[in-house]
């Protein structure tokens, strides 16, 4: 298996058994992520309502809670078992302090793999025209045609401020874009979420931790040069920058294994360092 298996893309074609078996194993574990989400959900939902009920506690509720975070328990072990597929989890990530078995899935379909709707007739790309699908192909509209088709491709982020941009980690006008009403985003928001939870599990761990470290010294520079900020505003500025940098990290890494160029320097370009700072705690870093 290749460090990053790769899906070729020709727009009329078969699929290949490797590629079935590539996508099957993909789809498996976007299954994986999407059911411990709907029961993270659930959790928050039940637990909720457990506390609006009126009367004294009953066991049951309270077994029925243990059950739901047994399955979602089952179902992170599972996660972590698929994942040592993938090199980038069993020789980098699993070794980072703070990333678990769902961040490390969510980042990895995010980085990697996209899905694509395609043409019934041609499998050509269908683009959203008018809010219509039309085939880029042979100019099919795809009103009609039922639920869409969709094909895995490969995702690749040639430079850094592309991934960045992706997972809602730019700036437009010197602020965070937020989502607007009626308005297509052209970044992930859920991209941005897993960047919250890796910012808030960094934050969890001791001063030891090399991004936790990172983030305090970052912290210490922000209130020294911005003192109008408040203890908040420096806390979050220093927290995106350690996400950042780990996400810089991710995409450096993940270049390295697939033999990419990577665009140097990469540190410097983004988070204004006059040096290369090399990813934590991985072994083969340049």
């Amino acid at each position: 298996m290749s460090k990053k298996e790769k899906i070729s893309k020709p727009e009329d074609r078969q699929i290949s058994q490797e590629e079935t078996i590539i996508q099957k194993r993909v789809d498996v574990l976007s299954y994986l992520v999407r059911t411990y989400d709907g029961l993270t959900q659930l959790l928050v939902k039940t637990q909720n309502r457990i506390h609006a009920l009126s009367g004294k506690p009953n066991p049951k509720h309270d077994a029925m809670i243990i059950e739901m975070q047994s399955t979602k328990g089952k179902i992170a072990r599972q996660i972590e078992k698929d994942l040592d597929d993938y090199a980038i989890w069993k020789d980098w990530l699993k070794n980072v302090p703070g990333i678990g078995p769902w961040i490390g899935a969510k980042l990895i379909l995010k980085y990697y793999y996209k899905n694509v709707p395609i043409c019934i007739d041609c499998h050509g790309v269908l683009v959203k025209e008018d809010g219509n699908f039309i085939c880029s192909a042979c100019g099919h509209d795809s009103k009609g045609d039922g639920t869409l088709t969709f094909r895995m491709d490969d995702r690749d982020f040639s430079n850094i401020s592309k991934w960045w941009k992706f997972m809602g980690r730019h700036v437009v006008d010197g602020a965070v874009p937020k989502r607007k009403a009626n308005q297509l985003s052209d970044w992930s928001q859920e991209g941005r979420l897993v960047g919250f939870h890796i910012g808030e599990s960094f934050n969890k761990q001791s001063e030891d931790h090399l991004y936790k470290a990172f983030m305090l010294s970052r912290k210490k520079k922000q209130a020294a040069k911005h003192p109008e900020w408040s203890k908040g505003h420096v806390h979050n500025a220093a927290k995106n920058e350690a996400i950042k940098l780990f996400l810089a990290h991710f995409w450096i890494v993940a270049r390295m294994m697939d033999d990419k160029p990577v665009t140097e320097p990469y540190a410097g370009t983004i988070l204004g360092h006059t040096g290369m700072i090399d990813p934590y705690y991985y072994d083969e870093a340049v």
